[in-house]
């Protein structure tokens, strides 16, 4: 395994500890937001290909990652797309139920193209792609491999500049109806509270109301037993510039609850250095890693910060070469 690949990973591990102050300002949610959404993802594509550490560091290599993904090359394909010019933004969203999840990205598209490649490939592979007109809207049913067969997911466009996906027919093109109607998105008091705790100008940000599904899961874990009736939400965001800010928070419903989920955190860190150890060459990015983690709490809220410097970025990039 290569250096690069194992300190992604080790830094992946770091991700889990992560939880720090965001700015007051609320992000304002995509209009097709679901009332009864309970995560919000956003991913500002165009700034993170951008960024002048993923053009030194990171650019070719997710096109040669990309290229050797078959599956995901392929739905590419059969789309007409090309991730790394044709989106700037890519929204996730999830309901109370697996089938409330929603895709959305914001672009610019090439229609025309983008029907001519997919109606080539739909008649080379028909069990993989199907299209469909509904009134004046073309759905792609898109079927993968295996057992994503069973699952399909529905594309459309409601412009030029919007593609919806979903796991139905009907709410793909209930969203795409909702697009262009150009309303406010309508949260629930949960999700609103979060998102009231995310900027929005993060190149990735996520905002997480902790439902009773996920609580009645944490209790069969002992530590996260007595916790978890204590958790809100998650919110946190990562910024990549010549550097990188991850940033995150925990809130709670009491100082206590804060208390405890710090407790925790400060037991990972730990552990992340013991993994390290494994890896001579790992173990000082690991250490300048966690170095760098500052866990903090503030009345009901645990804070985070991690900043990966432009140095550091330069020195894992050295020992790669």
């Amino acid at each position: 395994m290569s250096l690069r690949k194992t300190w992604l990973q080790a830094l992946g591990l770091t991700l889990v500890a992560l939880c720090v102050a965001l700015p007051a300002r609320a992000a304002e949610p995509d209009p097709l937001v679901s009332e009864d959404a309970d995560l919000v993802a956003v991913f500002h594509v165009r700034q993170l290909l951008d960024s002048p550490v993923v053009k030194k560091y990171g650019l070719e290599q997710m096109k040669t990652a990309l290229e050797h993904n078959q599956q995901a090359q392929k739905a590419l394909n059969a789309a007409g797309l090309d991730p790394f010019k044709d989106i700037d933004t890519l929204l996730i969203t999830k309901g109370h139920s697996d089938e409330k999840v929603l895709m959305v990205a914001h672009g610019n598209f090439d229609l025309d193209k983008i029907q001519s490649a997919a109606t080539s490939f739909a008649e080379k592979k028909p069990a993989e792609l199907k299209i469909s007109k509904e009134g004046d809207i073309t759905v792609y049913e898109m079927r993968g491999e295996g057992k994503a067969k069973e699952k399909p997911g529905y594309a459309a466009f409601a412009d030029k500049n919007t593609l919806v996906v979903t796991p139905s027919r009907e709410a793909t093109l209930e969203a795409v109806k909702n697009a262009g109607k150009g309303k406010a998105a309508s949260v629930n008091k949960d999700m609103q509270t979060a998102l009231d705790k995310v900027s929005g100008k993060e190149t990735i940000w996520v905002a997480a109301v902790i439902t009773e599904e996920m609580r009645k899961g944490m209790q069969k874990n002992p530590q996260m037993g007595e916790l978890a009736p204590k958790l809100e939400s998650l919110t946190g965001g990562l910024t990549v510039t010549d550097a990188v800010n991850l940033t995150f928070r925990v809130h709670t419903t009491d100082a206590k609850g804060a208390a405890q989920v710090k407790t925790v955190l400060n037991q990972v860190k730990p552990l992340l250095a013991v993994v390290a150890q494994s890896n001579e060459q790992l173990a000082p990015l690991v250490n300048d890693l966690l170095d760098n983690i500052k866990i903090t709490t503030q009345k009901t809220t645990v804070s985070v910060t991690l900043e990966i410097s432009k140095e550091m970025i330069e020195k894992a990039a050295k020992m790669e070469k």
